[in-house]
């Protein structure tokens, strides 16, 4: 079960997320989810109850890519917005990982989720695409530990 709550006009959500860079360090895995959304995210999902963040992180990579990879946290995100009505609080654990392999598919389908495609991205024309939360573009070549609290109001 997922830390996923609704209660009265308040959601707070848990979630893992991580900067997959290839071996070289030249590009990062990011997704896109294909109903006509214009920008990109980082892989991962929610954080089950009685889970760890490192956990989730690794579970949710190997369940939408096949990748078994290792993970060190690289920043902690809390955002805070009001959608639709409802005041959001959603906490993201972030996590950096080095994809060694060779790269055979620039473009591939999510394991567990339809619509959503996965991109390799050479992190030089990052600037070129539309990334949410804009943030993540800083974090991408940055191992030092970051707090970021985003408030985005309607």
């Amino acid at each position: 079960m997922n830390i996923d709550y609704i209660k009265d006009n308040y959601w707070f959500i848990a979630r893992a997320t991580a900067i997959i860079l290839n071996k070289d360090k030249t590009k990062v895995l990011l997704f896109k989810v294909e109903d006509g959304r214009d920008y990109f995210l980082l892989p991962g999902g929610r954080i089950e109850l009685n889970e760890d963040s490192k956990s989730a992180i690794a579970r949710e990579i190997f369940e939408e890519t096949g990748y078994q990879l290792e993970f060190n946290i690289n920043s902690i995100h809390e955002s805070f917005a009001t959608k639709d009505g409802k005041k959001i609080t959603q906490y993201n654990f972030c996590y950096n990982a080095t994809f060694n392999d060779e790269i055979t598919e620039e473009k591939f389908n999510c394991k567990d989720s339809e619509g959503q495609v996965f991109y390799w991205i050479n992190i030089s024309e990052l600037d070129n695409y539309k990334v949410y939360p804009e943030s993540i573009k800083e974090l991408i070549n940055n191992t030092e530990l970051k707090h970021i609290i985003d408030r985005v109001e309607e």
